[in-house]
């Protein structure tokens, strides 16, 4: 009984490491999406899948914020899954195929972002 429970305990470890240190690991020392694009011009279709990774690192980096309006990560994480593909055709429908400068990323990341993460006071 007792290496039934020391191997869940190992197993549910080893998810929430995994979870919360390495799949983040990219994000750390990221301030905006523009510090995760090393080459220009960006190509659209990396660069969405770039914004919706980036907008659920939002939901980690602005934890605090979020439980003052009771919210959770994983509920913010929800929420954002559930808008993706509305807000994808809705954000970038007009935009172009391959994206030139910083503040034309920086412009779509943040719409994208208020459009699949609608809380107020989150840091973008």
């Amino acid at each position: 009984m007792r290496l039934i429970m020391f191997v869940v305990v190992i197993i549910i470890s080893g998810f929430a490491v995994n979870k919360y240190v390495f799949s983040t690991k990219m994000y750390d020392d990221v301030s905006n999406v523009t510090d995760l694009v090393s080459d220009y011009p960006v190509d659209l279709f990396k660069f969405k899948k770039i914004a919706q990774n980036y907008a659920q690192h939002l939901c980690y980096t602005n934890e605090s914020v979020l439980a003052g309006l009771n919210i959770s990560s994983k509920e913010c994480v929800d929420v954002h899954d559930e808008m993706q593909n509305e807000c994808t055709k809705k954000v970038f429908r007009l935009a172009p195929l391959n994206m030139t400068s910083k503040k034309e990323l920086i412009e779509y990341s943040n719409q994208y972002s208020r459009c699949t993460l609608p809380y107020k006071n989150i840091k973008l």
